[in-house]
């Protein structure tokens, strides 16, 4: 039988947060209270309005992207009068694009307008692996990023929504952003 968790807290928009859990739980024990969870989203609804570099608030995409301030306000704008059917649950979740675990590493990531990638760092993999190429410290500018962004949304969220964590993409998506996915081999 599900363990029921106390959900003592509220999300603004969501009034049935405590079923709605419920059944999450339920979910995840292969068990169904009375449906199994459902979730309504519009596919890549964050990326219907693009943000152009108007009224020089940013130089560059990068810029816009490192925009804290921004980047939180806009979602929370955008969850603004909503309510939440079902299980779709508000969340923001700090995102600077699907090769920031490799950024982390040290890659450097070109920004567009709704997604950043990766510029390939080890063209020589024997001799750039052997020199310690690859290299994870706290002071890396995207895993701060990354930690402001999470910081700040949880500063501003005041019972709206969940605040999320970026995606890492580990694994042979990390090795082809630093490789480059046509030097796989």
């Amino acid at each position: 039988m599900v363990k029921s968790h106390k959900w003592d807290f509220e999300i603004k928009g969501m009034p049935h947060l405590h079923e709605a859990m419920q059944r999450v739980e339920a979910w995840f024990e292969q068990e169904v209270i009375d449906r199994p969870p459902i979730r309504f989203s519009k596919h890549n609804v964050q990326y219907e309005k693009t943000n152009t570099l108007n009224e020089n608030r940013w130089n560059t995409l990068k810029d816009r992207w490192f925009d804290a301030e921004y980047q939180v306000d806009a979602f929370i704008k955008s969850i603004e009068s909503q309510t939440f059917p079902a299980e779709t649950f508000p969340v923001f979740w700090p995102n600077l694009g699907p090769d920031i675990y490799a950024a982390f590493f040290g890659a450097e990531l070109e920004f567009g307008e709704i997604t950043s990638w990766s510029i390939p760092k080890i063209m020589n993999l024997a001799s750039e692996i052997e020199e310690e190429t690859l290299t994870f410290t706290a002071g890396n500018p995207y895993f701060r990023k990354i930690q402001e962004l999470t910081d700040l949304a949880f500063q501003k969220c005041d019972g709206r929504y969940f605040v999320g964590e970026t995606c890492w993409c580990p694994g042979i998506d990390c090795v082809a952003a630093w490789r480059g996915s046509q030097q796989l081999e």
